[in-house]
């Protein structure tokens, strides 16, 4: 017989496993020569210009996500 931690473990790793596959499912970002939020020129390699771009850039897809878009 199951008790109140055995539920609540099993409700966390549901949860866990939930997140883990949307992530998985998210598209990611290539890198293009170009800030993906402000559209500078960056290096090859880079996603963004700087950490302000890159957190303006999340919060700006987890308001799309939270709506809808």
């Amino acid at each position: 017989m199951s008790d109140h931690a055995d539920n609540a473990d099993s409700r966390i790793y549901r949860t866990i496993d939930a997140g883990l596959a949307a992530a998985r499912r998210a598209p990611a970002l290539q890198p293009d020569c170009r800030c993906h939020f402000c559209d500078e020129p960056v290096a090859v390699e880079l996603l963004f210009c700087d950490v302000d771009c890159r957190d303006d850039y999340q919060r700006t897809e987890a308001a799309r996500q939270r709506v809808g878009f």
